[in-house]
């Protein structure tokens, strides 16, 4: 799993899924991401796939989901999302995700249902010194 990211479906989204999402649309498209973050983090494949939409479900394995777990856990303990930005004609919304010893990104795309058609998880490029 190149990057540590799920490769996400070609499914567009518009403003329908940023109603579904309710509010500012943020709100339950952030909370959705950090129970799967979560889930990631725990190694549990049935929660990480839980807000996924049916394409992105048939793209998840044990495996990828353990490395990044193995990923998330070098970083530290798990502290939660903050909201980053959102593109609204993608439907896309990104945070960052704290750890005790790092920090890295979280994008979704939330489709019209208010499923997940996309998760990344994006680690801090190290540069070496």
């Amino acid at each position: 799993m190149a990057g540590a990211r799920f490769k996400y479906a070609a499914g567009v989204s518009l403003a329908l899924a940023l109603a579904a999402c309710g509010g500012n649309g943020a709100g339950t498209a952030q909370a959705a991401a950090d129970n799967t973050t979560k889930a990631v983090y725990n190694d549990d494949v049935n929660g990480v796939t839980q807000n996924f939409d049916d394409n992105l479900k048939t793209q998840v394995t044990r495996s990828e989901v353990g490395i990044m777990s193995d990923q998330m856990h070098q970083l530290g303990d798990y502290k939660g999302l903050t909201f980053v930005s959102s593109d609204p004609n993608k439907n896309e919304f990104s945070y960052r995700a704290t750890f005790s010893k790092g920090a890295g990104n979280v994008v979704v795309r939330v489709d019209t249902d208010g499923h997940f058609s996309a998760y990344r998880f994006l680690l801090p490029k190290v540069v070496p010194r």
